[in-house]
Parts: C-alpha cells; sequence; structure tokens
C-alpha cells in the first residue's frame, strides 16, 4: 500500500480481501482501486477507479459480501482524499447506504448487512455533515437519511444537520432532496 494516505493504507491492510467474496469472486483487487480512487487528481482517474469498485461490490444495488470492509475503507479515506476521489468516494458509500442485502445471490456474493455498513457511516456524521454544508453533496443527503433511518439514536441529529443545511446557499440546488429527505426520517 502506498504512504500517501497512512490512514486508509492501515484500513485497507486489516482486511484479508481474497476472503471476501464479490460479483466477480474475490475482492482480491479493491485495496488497489480504491487507493487509487482516494488519490485521484482528475475527474477521468476517480471515474476509473469508481467503476472498478462498483462493479466487484455492487450490481443494480445489490451488494456483497466484501462491501462491509469496503465501507470501513471508504470512510477510513474520505479525509485524505483529493477533490475528486472524495467525490466519488461519497457516491459509492450513498449507494452501499442505499443498497440492499436480501437478494436471491446471497451464495454466490456472501452475507451482508446494510445495516452494519450504514453503522460504518453513522460513526463519522459530522464528515457527511460537513460536505453537506460546504458543497451541498446530495449523496451526503442520502447517506445521512440512511444513517438516521438505520440508528434512531442518529435520527435528531440528522434532523438538524437538513434543517441546518435548508438555510444554506450552498445547499440551494437541492432543497427538494433535503426536505424529502427530512420527511422521509420522520415517518
Amino acid at each position: 500500500m502506498s504512504g500517501r494516505n497512512p490512514l486508509l493504507a492501515a484500513e485497507l491492510e486489516r482486511y484479508d480481501w481474497s476472503a471476501h467474496r464479490s460479483f466477480l469472486g474475490g475482492a482480491e483487487r479493491l485495496p488497489d482501486a480504491v487507493e487509487r480512487l482516494a488519490s485521484a487528481e482528475s475527474a477521468q482517474e476517480a471515474d476509473a477507479a469508481w467503476s472498478e469498485i462498483d462493479s466487484v461490490v455492487l450490481v443494480q444495488g445489490r451488494l456483497s459480501e466484501c462491501a462491509l470492509p469496503l465501507t470501513s475503507c471508504l470512510v477510513a479515506g474520505l479525509e485524505g482524499a483529493g477533490t475528486e476521489g472524495r467525490r466519488r468516494m461519497f457516491d459509492l458509500l450513498a449507494t452501499i447506504a442505499g443498497g440492499y442485502d436480501d437478494h436471491v445471490d446471497i451464495a454466490l456474493v456472501g452475507p451482508v448487512s446494510v445495516r452494519e455498513c450504514v453503522r460504518r457511516m453513522t460513526d463519522r456524521l459530522g464528515l457527511f455533515a460537513a460536505d453537506l454544508k460546504a458543497h451541498g453533496n446530495p449523496s451526503c443527503v442520502d447517506v445521512l437519511l440512511m444513517c438516521g433511518v438505520y440508528d434512531a439514536s442518529a435520527r435528531d441529529h440528522v434532523s438538524d444537520v437538513f434543517r441546518e443545511a435548508l438555510a444554506l446557499r450552498s445547499c440551494a440546488g437541492i432543497t427538494d432532496l433535503i426536505e424529502a429527505s427530512l420527511a422521509d426520517l420522520h415517518e
């Protein structure tokens, strides 16, 4: 692993990627792709790494077993990631948070818990809230919503973040999404 982001490198090294099943067999190529995503300096580099990760871990919203360690690695790598990589990392986390784990491929891709993936995201609520407020990132709205849905203890905090974001100029383009998410949170 490269030394560019020591926190990410340490998290990637915690897992035996060959032991985790995916839609393409093992998940051995994920560490390299995650590091390339985190260090991407262009949209093209970020998109290429994102596409590789997406094809291994996710298929039409269905998650594979390697989604759980991937979630931990993406969350760990957010802070040190470049702008383009970070944006795509948020997109992947939103896709995972909105994914589902009850599907017919379970014997092939192994068990996975969306709830557990989201719990790992909930540990870093402040990061998602900060990016939402600073950049009006719709992926952060999706992640925050699912954190509030899956973790009742985070619900009030997420509601407060959404209400604060509605007043911000940076979030003006996504007010409908925030309002709908706020309503979904309290259904």
